[in-house]
Parts: C-alpha cells; sequence; structure tokens
C-alpha cells in the first residue's frame, strides 16, 4: 500500500495502556500449500462456496519435546458457514478452527486437511461491488479481495501473519461472462453449462495478505510482455481502455527498472493490475495488484495526478522484492517493506525525472513524518508495542522509514549500499526478514559498525531539531556556523543522533567552502569558514548540500544571504529553506524580494511552498503575493496547492480567485474544486448562488466527483444557513457521487460548529445514522464529524458499530471512541475560534502598518 495512501491513526498517542508486545506466531507445524476452490454463483448475492486443501508440514530441523505443539494447529477464519473439515479433528467458534491430530507429526511429515466452507456477506477482506447513483452500467458486478493486515481470514482459512507463507493453486469457477483472475501463471481454462472454470498456480511462497482473486465483468487492456511476462490492466466494465493504459502504460519500463536496480530478474510469472471502488488504496498482492479506481485518470485528471499514480506503481512494483518475495518476519519491520517501496518511488523520480523532484518528494515526505511526531504522536520505527498490525502502517513507517533508508545510503555511498541492497535480495530471496538482516547485509557490503544507526534511527524515536547561527565577522574574514540539537529528551526516548553534516558557503566571487560539522556525543557543534580575501563577502549558504540527513533547521541569516540563496542556490531544499527565513523575517525589503523574484522560479514545488508560507504569515504585503501568484501560476503540479494556500478571508484573495474561476473550463479538477473552497472561505452572500450552481451542475461533476464533492464541501466553508441546510440534504447514501461523499461530510461538519444549536442537532442526526454507512470512508468521516461536534451522547451508538470493521481496524475506533469522550473537556471551541479570528485580523492591521513604516525608513 502506498505512502498517499496509507492507513492514519488520526490519534494523540500510537499504543494504548492496554497494548503489549506482539510476536510472529510459531511455526512448527507450519502450511505449505493452499489449493483454493472458488464458486461463484450470482455475484448479486454477495456469497462464495470455497474449499481449501491445506498442506501442513513439519518445519523445523527437529522436534520439539512439547507433543501438543506437533499435534495442533489454530487457523484464523471468521464469521464461516457452512464449515465441514477433512483430515483432522476442528472445533469452530466462529473466529478459529483448531485442528488436532490423535499423533504428533514426526520430523518433515505432511498432512492434509481439507476445509469447506461458505462466506456470505463478509465483514472484510473479499468485497463486492457498491451501488453508486452516479456508475453508468448499474450491471457491471465484481468480486475482489482487499486482505492487508490480517484480512484474509474473512474469507480463507489460514494462518493469518505475514511469517506463514504458502504456494498455491488456484481454481475458480463463475459464469461464463466474467473474467477470473488470481495470483500466479494461468494454467487452463475450461468452459461447461454457462460456467467458466480457469486455473492459477503460484510456485513462490505467499502470506495470507498477498493471496489474491477477482472475479467480475472488466474491462482489458494488453499491454504486452516483458520478457515473456504478460502485462494487463484491468477495471470495471465501464472504464475507458484509454484510462488504463494512460495511467498504467508506464509499467513495462518499470519493470525494467527495477530489475536493474535492484540486480535480480523479475521473479513473477506475470504482472496484472485492476482497478476496483473497494480497495482503500494499493495493494501489492503477488503478480495481481490490485488498484482504488479512482487512480485510473482521464486526460483532464492526469494532468494533476499522473505523477502520483507513477509512484504508486513504482511503490507496488517495489514490494516485488521489498515484501513480496522478502517478506516480514513481523509487523514491527514492517518498515523493511513499506519505507523501502516508498523510497523506491523517489529513486524512480531521481533516475527519471530529475535531481530537484527527488529532493522535493524526499522533503514531502519529511514533512509527513514530521507533522505526524509533532501533531500526534512519537514511537520508535521499529517497535513490537501497538495495538493493532494495522496501526504499524503510519507515516513514521512509511515516509519515515523512507528517510532512513536514504540516509543509509549516505553514509554508505551508492556503491556499497546499493551492493548491500543486492546482496540482501538475493540472500533472503522466498525467505522471511527482520530488521537485523538488513543491517547485517550493509554491514557486510561496506564494513561499517551501523548498530549506532540503528539504535538511535530505528528503535529510538524523533529527528534532529536543529537550531544554528550564522555570523560573518567582516574584520576577520570569517564565517561562523554553530548548530545545537534541540529536540533531546532522554526520558522520553528522544537521543541526541550521531550524524555528519555539511555546510556550504559561497563567496560574491563563487568561491566555494565546505566544512562538515560532526554530530557525536555533544549537542552544539560549531566550525569556522576562514575566507580567501576578507574583504569578499559570503553571498550563499547551504546546510546539507548533498542531501543525506533528515531533520529540520531553524538558522536566520543576513538578508543578503538568504536572498542570494533562494534565487541561485543549485537545490530546491536550499531555496525552500530561505523563503522561509525570509518570510518568517517578514520586513518589506524581504517581502518585495520574494514579489520580485518569486513567479521567476523554475520548479513548481518551491513556488508552492512559497505559497504556504505566506498563507502562515498572513500579512497583508504577503497575501497580495499570494494574490498575484495564484493568478499568474500555470502549472498543474502546483496550481491545486497555491489556491489551496487561498483559504484565507481577504478581498484581495477573493478577487484573485475570482479571475482563476473566470476560467473554470481549463481548469483541472482539483485546481477548480480548491478554488472553490477558497471562494467559499470568503464568506460573502453574493458569491452564495454562483457555490450552489456549480454544486449542481451535473456538468460539472469532474472525474469520480472530484469538482462535485469539491463545490459541495465549499457550501459547508461558506458557513451559511441555507449552503448547510442543502447539505444535509445531500449526504445520503446513493444521492451524490460515491467518492464526493466524505467531502459533504467535512463541509458540514465545518459548517455546523458555526451553526445555531438546533440546526448542529441535524447534523448529528446525519452523522449518527452515517456512521452505518456501507461506504467505509463516508463511515470514518461521520465518526470525525460527531468528535468536532463534541457529540458525547452518540458515544454508545458509536461503539455500536463494532460489527463493521475487521479486528485490525477496532483500534482506530477505539481511538475515536477515546477522543469523543475527551471532547467534554473542549467546550468552548467555537467561541474560542471566533477570537483567534479576531485577533489574527488585528494582527494582519498591524503588521501592515509595520511594513509602511519600513518601507519610508
Amino acid at each position: 500500500m502506498p505512502n498517499l495512501l496509507c492507513c492514519k491513526n488520526g490519534s494523540s498517542y500510537f499504543a494504548s495502556a492496554n497494548a503489549v508486545n506482539q510476536y510472529a506466531p510459531n511455526t512448527v507445524i507450519e502450511p505449505k500449500h493452499l489449493d483454493i476452490q472458488i464458486k461463484v454463483n450470482d455475484l448479486r448475492e454477495k456469497r462464495v462456496v470455497a474449499k481449501v486443501t491445506i498442506t501442513f508440514e513439519h518445519s523445523g530441523q527437529a522436534l520439539i519435546s512439547d507433543k501438543n505443539t506437533l499435534s495442533t494447529v489454530v487457523l484464523n477464519a471468521e464469521g464461516f458457514l457452512e464449515l465441514q473439515v477433512e483430515g483432522a479433528s476442528h472445533s469452530y467458534d466462529g473466529h478459529q478452527i483448531q485442528l488436532y491430530w490423535s499423533e504428533p507429526f514426526e520430523k518433515n511429515t505432511q498432512r492434509k486437511v481439507t476445509v469447506d466452507y461458505v462466506i456470505d456477506h463478509p465483514r472484510a477482506g473479499l468485497h463486492f461491488q457498491k451501488e453508486d447513483s452516479y456508475t453508468n452500467d448499474k450491471d457491471c458486478l465484481w468480486a475482489v479481495t482487499d486482505s492487508e493486515t490480517e484480512k484474509a481470514r474473512y474469507w480463507l482459512p489460514t494462518i493469518d501473519f505475514p511469517t506463514v507463507r504458502t504456494t498455491l493453486t488456484w481454481t475458480i469457477t463463475a459464469p461464463s461472462q466474467y473474467t477470473s483472475l488470481a495470483n500466479g501463471a494461468l494454467v487452463s481454462e475450461e468452459e461447461k453449462d454457462g460456467y467458466t472454470t480457469i486455473r492459477w498456480q503460484l510456485d513462490y511462497p505467499c502470506p495470507s495478505y498477498l493471496a489474491c482473486f477477482t472475479v467480475g465483468d472488466f474491462v482489458c487492456v494488453d499491454d504486452g510482455e516483458v520478457d515473456g511476462r504478460p502485462v494487463k490492466y484491468y477495471g470495471a466494465r465501464s472504464v475507458a481502455p484509454d484510462d488504463l493504459k494512460r495511467s498504467f502504460g508506464k509499467t513495462p519500463e518499470m519493470i525494467r527498472w527495477l530489475e536493474a536496480k535492484v540486480g535480480m530478474t523479475f521473479p513473477w510469472p506475470k504482472y496484472y493490475q485492476i482497478a476496483l471502488p473497494a480497495i482503500r488504496g494499493a495493494m501489492e498482492n503477488i503478480s495481481l495488484v490490485t488498484w482504488i479506481e479512482i487512480m485510473v485518470l482521464d486526460e483532464i485528471n492526469a494532468k494533476e495526478r499522473q505523477n502520483l499514480v507513477d509512484i504508486v506503481n513504482v511503490h507496488e512494483m517495489a514490494h516485488t522484492y521489498f515484501g513480496d518475495l522478502l517478506v516480514i518476519r513481523h509487523f514491527e519491520h514492517a518498515w523493511l517493506k513499506e519505507s523501502w517501496a516508498t523510497y523506491m518511488e523517489s529513486c524512480w523520480l531521481q533516475d527519471k525525472s530529475s535531481e530537484d523532484d527527488f529532493r522535493f518528494e524526499m522533503l514531502t515526505n519529511a514533512y509527513q513524518y514530521m507533522r505526524e511526531c509533532n501533531n500526534e504522536y512519537m514511537r520508535p520505527i521499529v517497535t513490537r508495542l501497538y495495538d493493532s498490525s494495522w496501526d504499524m502502517f503510519d507515516s513514521h513507517t512509511y515516509p519515515g522509514g523512507a528517510w532512513r533508508i536514504h540516509m543509509l545510503r549516505g553514509i554508505l555511498g551508492d556503491n556499497a549500499f546499493w551492493a548491500g541492497v543486492k546482496h540482501y535480495v538475493n540472500t533472503f530471496s522466498t525467505k522471511t526478514v527482520q530488521t537485523s538482516d538488513f543491517q547485517a547485509a550493509l554491514e557486510w557490503a561496506s564494513g561499517l559498525n551501523l548498530s549506532r544507526f540503528f539504535d538511535e534511527w530505528l528503535y529510538s524515536k524523533g529527528y534532529p531539531k536543529l537550531k544554528g547561527a550564522f555570523d560573518h565577522d567582516a574584520s576577520r574574514g570569517t564565517v561562523q556556523v554553530s548548530i545545537t540539537q534541540t529536540q533531546i529528551k532522554k526520558d522520553a526516548g528522544i537521543p541526541l543522533f550521531a550524524f555528519d553534516l555539511e555546510v556550504e558557503l559561497t563567496d560574491e566571487k563563487g568561491k566555494k567552502y565546505m566544512k562538515t560539522l560532526t554530530f557525536d556525543r555533544e549537542a552544539t557543534v560549531t566550525t569556522t569558514f576562514i575566507l580567501d580575501d576578507k574583504n569578499v563577502l559570503p553571498a550563499r549558504v547551504r546546510v546539507d548540500p548533498n542531501f543525506r540527513v533528515l531533520y529540520t533547521l531553524d538558522m536566520p541569516a543576513d538578508q543578503r544571504i538568504l536572498k542570494n540563496t533562494a534565487k541561485d542556490a543549485e537545490d530546491v531544499i536550499s531555496r525552500i529553506w530561505a523563503y522561509n527565513e525570509l518570510i518568517k523575517e517578514g520586513s518589506y525589503s524581504a517581502l518585495k524580494f520574494i514579489e520580485a523574484n518569486i513567479l521567476q522560479e523554475p520548479f513548481y514545488g518551491v513556488r508552492s511552498q512559497v505559497a504556504g508560507l505566506l498563507s502562515k504569515q498572513k500579512s497583508e504585503y504577503g497575501l497580495r503575493i499570494l494574490a498575484s501568484m495564484v493568478t499568474k501560476e500555470s502549472d498543474p503540479l502546483a496550481l491545486a496547492s497555491v489556491v489551496t494556500s487561498c483559504q484565507i478571508q481577504n478581498d484581495i484573495l477573493r478577487n484573485a480567485i475570482l479571475e482563476v474561476l473566470s476560467r473554470a473550463d481549463q481548469l483541472p479538477y482539483r485546481a477548480h474544486g480548491a478554488a472553490l473552497v477558497a471562494l467559499a472561505v470568503q464568506q460573502k452572500q453574493e458569491d452564495l448562488e454562483y457555490l450552489l450552481n456549480v454544486a449542481k451542475d451535473n456538468q460539472k461533476i469532474g472525474q469520480y466527483g472530484v469538482i462535485r464533492g469539491s463545490a459541495l464541501k465549499a457550501l459547508g466553508y461558506h458557513r451559511s444557513e441555507e449552503a448547510y441546510k442543502y447539505l444535509i440534504t445531500r449526504v445520503g447514501y446513493n444521492v451524490e457521487p460515491m467518492r464526493a461523499r466524505s467531502l459533504i461530510v467535512d463541509g458540514i461538519k465545518y459548517s455546523a460548529e458555526w451553526q445555531e444549536k438546533r440546526l448542529q442537532k441535524l447534523a448529528v442526526e446525519a452523522f449518527a445514522k452515517l456512521i452505518r454507512d456501507p461506504n467505509l470512508m463516508v463511515r470514518m468521516a461521520a465518526v470525525d464529524g460527531l468528535i468536532a461536534l463534541q457529540a458525547t451522547e452518540t458515544y454508545y451508538d458509536v461503539d455500536s458499530t463494532r460489527y463493521l470493521y475487521s479486528n485490525d481496524d477496532l483500534s482506530w475506533l477505539n481511538r475515536k471512541l477515546y477522543q469523543l469522550l475527551q471532547t467534554n473537556s473542549n467546550k468552548g471551541t467555537t467561541a474560542a475560534k471566533e477570537e483567534v479570528e479576531k485577533l489574527e485580523e488585528r494582527i494582519r492591521k498591524l503588521e501592515e502598518k509595520l511594513q509602511k513604516l519600513d518601507q519610508n525608513a
């Protein structure tokens, strides 16, 4: 599953007080092969008949003394009907099948057990089509599995943990109008009496969460072969083949790139990808990758999202080696698959796009990880203490772990690093891995002792927060740079980190000087640059110019240095840092420089970041610059971000947004939607009619309801009673496009806080119904809505929805229930917000006066 679509904890804590250390199960008696037979009759019934023959084997090198362990196995099996077992005695409690043999297993012996059962309306793991009033083809039926992390147990009798892996054979029988796909190579296909039986075989060991099948009425795009391996893309029948080809068309090139990068031939007999609405993001099932349908792009959508689809494609494909061929032993080592797949996204950009794209993607990863650290919780990357395996799939594991891999690459250098990676992949191919295996492979390749790095960066919490001082002594011709680590909290497990930090200084004549600050045992390190000519001034400074370290840096410098760095630094990270310091300074001269230069900035990411920084600063001059930026921005990769930064009440920004909306027919979907929300934030009565018209215009829905959803969300941000009442009528099931509905919930949630109490009750009533909605994202948004509205009276209603969630999702629900109870201590939020808005307006006026005085001076 990709970084941008990963599970979000959404809580102020990671592990609850009831959390305990989690461990992989024993594998004394281990399933080695599953022969899976699936029979589908009518997909409308949401029911399958299954028969699974499991081959068990004693897997140890010698027999243990515990006869009970040699005679019993427990299989996960949630909610199976009509269960029958042959080959062993058994008991079943609706959750686990306990198998018993009268005689213990002997060394290296095998036994087979057959489980017959029916799956009917499963809670999770196996999904069937959902109705959607905006889908053109109501008769397009399908079923698909989506089993990460522990959801295979809802459709497959298995030991549902990654350390247990089996080879697979599939026999799927379904009405002949349907296509049936599964892991592995196609073995045979036979049609009889209106049914087609298709057989697939996977000879590689596969953990349960990567076992996948799908049956349905699909469209297919054949993209040829890569070294004899067929590459195909599938979607529901209503999907345009051109959109599938556009979205996934780089797949063959990516396979060849990945083989070369990792140094191993692509192992799977085929590479199929299918996009369906039930998938929560994208999933790296062996040889059959599943995607959420919104990642299939039309021409307009691709302008903003093709880069995202490409890196998600790389992410899932990278799991071929990191997660599928090498399987994590247990969930504490999730970073060995998700951090790696996330890092390979960035490596693709580095090799196939540009160094700027690579660094900006890594910066975005750093921000995402740090946001979770600072706003929610901080934990070690590797930890056994968690409530649910799903909790491990957060921003610590994805971008946080990706940065650790990148730092290891910087420490070892490219040659030793990639040699170690290739050794790691080749050594542990088809085996399970843990963190120490990766460390040992890198140490084998480099000769370095990496224990301290792994102790501090993987087994400890946090990251370096640096405070810097830049001091130029013109009389001596020296520049002193002093940097301090400020994050150290030993009692909280946040250490002093050991690392080298390079600082590059460039003088007015272009002469470069480089110093390395080594953090070892002291929190503060200082270095001094001696200029060749003390009459030559320093011009630019770059911290970590080779981009090797994860950190934040607060280091003011002379305005002249900052301006030169913002304008001329070779890398995007240094330019963003310099702009950030200038905006924090906030003087008239600093902002005037930004106004004169930002539109000439060549990289879209720098412009996006500057827009966001100006939005946070909120000075009158800064907002004028932002207004100019939004009217002149033309890059689809930046436009939605820059427009989103304009969500501030300001007449100049409103005029700029109206100018953007005047060319609405030319805007990509997300930029259009962001502009509608930014206009709504102005809360002008004269804009309400326009917003309502867009929200009702069936010619302005956008692919997957992107524009419609944003227009409806915008009505909530308008905060008017009329818009609010309209939203209440649109949030029900099958009224608006499926993907728009969670945005409606967001709009109601925001608006309700500003309505009279009698109207707030309408939102609480609506959300209390939606917590049982068929759509998971709507249910989750409704729970968040009840928390925002401090509706503690709905606690037991929310608690009663446990039956809708898989076991590995219940920790999320528990956190939300905890937050709901805590809302009693947060009354008066609306009044506080109003006071904050008033204070912000006063501050803006004071800053404008100060800037005018600065200008006159």
